[in-house]
């Protein structure tokens, strides 16, 4: 199977290109497709050095987001390439060969597969799709990460094997791009956050599923590039994260009046989670 790998950068472009070295020589992968998502800090032409007949690096105007950055690599790389497997990594993770092959063919043997990951190491990266009752849960870091964790802690038990799963992190996965494309990909009205969880609302509402891979890991520094762009704040991401889900609740959950303003409450006690816990860690 054909397999094109899309890296997103903005502004981290020593991060994108150590990910690059470590697995440009990767014979699963045919194609490596970065995308500047509208640096200023000269990524671009420094990541360009780079380009050859197996990188392509390619340079958006604007930055508009996860959503736009991503879909724009892999209409590039369908475009150019016609690959079979689309995988999306930011520059802040690592995997090894055997993990991208495993994958590629747990999507060749699954028609009902969407897109499919491995386990992360660090911390946790699958949960159930939310209903309303699931999007507010998420605003709560301890509650959402406890949750998250006893979903990993069955998983483990489970073995090695391919299990469904409700959302992975778009940190690092892999879809079918037969299946991406007929599915419109992601959601451009989203900037940052839930791009996942909408791209498995989209997959399920034309039969697919997404699956985990619970006998392979990767290495994900969490939110690095998030991080340096606000500096380690994860109050201020949060807004997007408001944003973002305000689109999923109208669009996909089709909310209510009074959902919605539930939904606007909780995600200001959210907030403020947020904000003590980033003054606990100027202290620690």
């Amino acid at each position: 199977m054909r397999a094109a790998l899309i890296i997103l950068n903005y502004n981290d472009h020593a991060r994108t290109l150590g990910l690059l070295q470590k697995v440009r020589g990767y014979k699963a992968l045919d194609h490596i497709v970065i995308v500047d998502n509208a640096s200023d800090d000269g990524s671009f032409e420094v990541m360009s050095r780079e380009s050859d007949e197996k990188v392509h690096v390619i340079s958006r105007s604007e930055n508009g987001g996860y959503a736009k950055g991503n879909n724009s690599g892999a209409l590039y790389a369908i475009k150019h390439f016609c690959p079979e497997v689309l995988f999306f990594a930011n520059p802040d993770v690592f995997f090894e060969e055997d993990t991208v092959i495993a994958m590629k063919k747990a999507l060749s043997g699954n028609p009902s597969l969407g897109g499919v990951a491995p386990l992360v190491k660090q911390g946790y990266n699958v949960w159930n799709l939310p209903g309303f009752a699931g999007v507010l849960e998420s605003l709560f870091l301890i509650m959402f990460n406890l949750d998250k964790k006893r979903i990993r802690m069955k998983l483990e038990r489970s073995g090695d094997a391919l299990k469904e799963a409700g959302v992975v992190e778009g940190s690092f996965f892999a879809v079918d791009a037969g299946k991406f494309k007929e599915i419109h990909g992601f959601d451009e009205r989203t900037f940052l956050y839930s791009e996942e969880i909408i791209l498995s609302r989209r997959f399920r509402a034309h039969g697919y599923r997404m699956g985990v891979l619970t006998g392979y890991r990767y290495d994900h520094l969490h939110s690095a590039s998030i991080r340096k762009i606000y500096r380690s704040s994860k109050a201020k991401a949060f807004h997007h994260f408001r944003d973002s889900f305000r689109i999923y609740n109208k669009y996909y959950l089709k909310t209510g009046a009074l959902q919605d303003k539930i939904f606007d409450l909780c995600w200001y006690l959210g907030y403020l989670e947020r904000v003590v816990y980033d003054r606990l860690k100027e202290f620690t």
